[in-house]
């Protein structure tokens, strides 16, 4: 099976998926969601673009890539994992690029949301608050696991990753860095 591709003889799909991206990345990082206006008419032109530069092959390509692309990211909106402009952009990504570039900067993606998702939660942190509730841990650890593991309830609250952030970040990585991508180590 083969896995390689150049996304530099791929212009106009390389094109439109840097404007996609970053148009959705400045609008969910500014406002917190990516709008339908962005995302139908990059999925339109993913499969307009499969149509002139590969006819029904191109299309059935662009088909799988919005598939492998979107497939993971339905699955976390059904959980409450993602919202819904984040399936749409990546499954808008996976028709542009077509199978292989789609997986690609899907997971070169998701290794940039957990960056991001890293640097969100340290700056979160309440240092001091987490230093006493160790403390209070390994105090109460002699006690018994169950005990001591009462102490470390975490709090309630709901921070999301900005996701097209992070598929910008993903795409760029794929373009600018071909041979160091997700799937170039498995190739």
């Amino acid at each position: 099976m083969d896995t390689t591709y150049d996304l530099t003889l791929m212009p106009a799909a390389a094109a439109l998926a840097v404007a996609c991206t970053m148009t959705a990345a400045v609008l969910d990082h500014r406002h917190g969601h990516i709008p339908n206006a962005v995302t139908y008419p990059c999925l339109l032109g993913g499969f307009m673009l499969a149509a002139v530069s590969g006819d029904l092959a191109g299309i059935g390509l662009a088909f799988a890539g919005l598939l492998a692309a979107g497939l993971i990211f339905i699955i976390a909106f059904a959980a409450g994992s993602c919202g819904g402009g984040d399936v749409k952009l990546m499954a808008a990504l996976g028709a542009i690029l077509g199978l292989w570039p789609a997986i690609d900067v899907t997971l070169a993606s998701l290794m940039a949301g957990g960056v991001i998702a890293v640097f969100s939660m340290a700056r979160r942190v309440q240092w001091s608050v987490l230093a006493r509730t160790v403390g209070l841990f390994a105090l109460l650890l002699p006690a018994g696991f169950r005990d001591a593991a009462s102490v470390l309830k975490p709090r309630e609250t709901h921070h999301t990753v900005r996701f097209g952030v992070a598929a910008a970040l993903g795409l760029l990585w794929c373009l600018f860095m071909p041979d160091f991508t997700p799937l170039s180590f498995v190739r």
